[in-house]
């Protein structure tokens, strides 16, 4: 056999073939790394696209009615941390003395919260109902807090009703208007006159555009971007005088810049949410109020306008990101609240004062989980569910325990009654000596049965008491009675024995016994 020759392959001069299945490895290697920077670039192209859209969205809502802005001045506040007491008086102050349609969202935080708030404590009473012996089907709650919130929830609908009806048909007529004005741009190219007739009626348009008033949210964005189109097209035709298309082009791109320089000055603002919502007014400012720039400049223009408004947005999501870490912290602080609950509910001691100081325990401990704050929203319903159902266990074992209490208290009422029955048939009795010490027994008997039920303890007290103190009145009268006999003997006595004192013997017996 003749044996290979491997010294040309150990010194590295035959090149081996790259396996077939090794080379298509490299290729999906180099492929998958250009699609991941195309890939990435797409996703920036996007994430650039929806900041503008929610800007437009933004400004189409409040562009359909002006009141919307209101609401940025309203403060929106922490309504998990307030009590359904303090909750409804912020919702009434808010109807009563805002835009209703300003509110919105705070009318559906403070409905989410208030409902979480009520939905809670209703099934505690429920428990307490079922507790107390009561069948769930028949379980009946009424609550005035409720019956205020849903008297302010329907003041606030109507009120909400009212106001969109009223601009309902003027946004429909203002939408009828501009898409008007759309048709008379476009014609404006087919109209044979002088250019300076046809570039005056073109600006006559433009104003009338400017004061045509809001349109439906859901048209803004596609009327605004049809109007822009024809307005460009115009200005592409008036090629034929260019001193009136770039004059009004140069005049476009000095206001753009300012703008521009306006975002960029943004974007080096501390509070982000202040900065995106100003940017919201530039951008409105940009696409409703200025045309169009020579083409050279648009392209750069709305680069550099998307640079400023991309930064703003990113320092906006490094303040959410922020936030979410105040969040994490909450859920941190929630989570130990949570776990002290259970401790408070392991703990065995089984008694009506050591429960009612786990009671005042657990109550501050749910007043700190309100006021701890805001966690992540992924886990917001989690975390809710779970400090229910911590409370709900600590609440079974109080309401086992006060059922088993009242179990006792009821037999304790029963003997308490018995006794009460022993008074009144003997508080008449005339056999003291036979009665007193029964009497003295049953008294002794109340003391040692403990407690009855709250609501009946003045009532058998005072019922007993009253037999109680009728037989001892008159046990004691009786007694009275006949110590005033032996009084006035032994005052006989005590006198008599005065008198002999006072006798005076003469010595003789005779005369001393007459």
């Amino acid at each position: 056999m003749i044996e290979k020759d491997n010294l040309q392959e150990a010194e590295g001069t035959i090149e081996k073939p790259i396996p077939k299945e090794e080379n298509t490895i490299a290729e999906d290697k180099t492929k998958s790394s250009e699609e991941i920077d195309a890939t990435e670039s797409v996703d920036s192209t996007e994430k650039d696209e929806d900041v503008v859209n929610e800007i437009e969205e933004s400004n189409a809502e409040e562009g359909e009615d002006d009141g919307v802005k209101e609401r940025h001045r309203i403060e929106l506040k922490d309504y998990e941390a307030m009590s359904m007491e303090d909750i409804i008086s912020e919702f009434n102050r808010l109807v009563k003395h805002e835009k209703v349609q300003a509110i919105k969202s705070h009318v559906d935080q403070i409905k989410k919260e208030f409902g979480k708030k009520f939905n809670h404590f209703l099934e505690e009473k429920k428990e307490e109902f079922i507790a107390d012996g009561g069948n769930e089907v028949d379980f009946y709650y009424s609550s005035p807090l409720k019956k205020r919130f849903n008297d302010i929830y329907k003041e606030f609908r109507n009120k909400r009703t009212a106001h969109y009806k009223d601009i309902e048909q003027n946004l429909k007529e203002n939408l009828k208007n501009r898409l008007s004005i759309i048709e008379e741009i476009k014609g404006l190219l087919n109209v044979e006159e002088s250019i300076n007739s046809t570039y005056k009626h073109f600006k006559e348009l433009q104003e009338s555009w400017r004061n045509a008033g809001p349109i439906p949210r859901n048209d803004y964005r596609d009327v605004w971007n049809n109007y822009h189109h024809h307005v460009e097209n115009f200005y592409d035709f008036l090629h034929l005088n260019r001193d009136l298309r770039d004059l009004d082009f140069k005049h476009n791109l000095e206001l753009k810049l300012k703008i521009i320089e306006q975002a960029e000055e943004l974007a080096k603002e501390e509070n982000s949410n202040r900065a995106f919502r100003e940017l919201q007014a530039l951008h409105k400012m940009w696409k409703e109020e200025l045309g169009p720039v020579a083409k050279e400049h648009r392209e750069e223009i709305w680069e550099r306008f998307s640079s400023a408004t991309k930064k703003i947005h990113e320092n906006r999501q490094e303040y959410f990101a922020n936030l979410d870490k105040i969040y994490e912290q909450n859920l941190i602080k929630k989570n130990d609240i949570i776990n002290k609950i259970d401790l408070v509910a392991e703990d065995e001691s089984n008694n009506h004062s050591a429960w009612q100081k786990k009671i005042k325990i657990v109550e501050a401990l749910r007043e700190e989980f309100f006021q701890a704050g805001k966690v992540p929203v992924k886990v917001n319903e989690a975390t809710w569910k779970k400090f229910k159902e911590s409370v709900r266990s600590f609440n079974r074992k109080k309401n086992s325990f006060y059922k088993g209490l009242k179990k006792d208290q009821f037999e304790n009422l029963k003997k308490k009654l018995e006794l009460i029955k022993i008074a009144e048939e003997n508080k008449d009795s005339e056999d003291f000596k036979t009665v007193t010490p029964l009497m003295k027994k049953i008294q002794s008997d109340w003391k040692s049965i403990g407690h009855v039920p709250r609501k009946d303890s003045d009532r058998i007290w005072k019922q007993f008491k009253g037999a109680c103190n009728h037989y001892f009145d008159k046990f004691h009268a009786n007694k009275k009675e006949a110590n005033k006999e032996e009084n006035e003997a032994l005052e006989k006595k005590n006198a008599l024995l005065e008198k002999l004192k006072g006798i005076k013997l003469s010595g003789k017996q005779k005369e001393d016994i007459e």
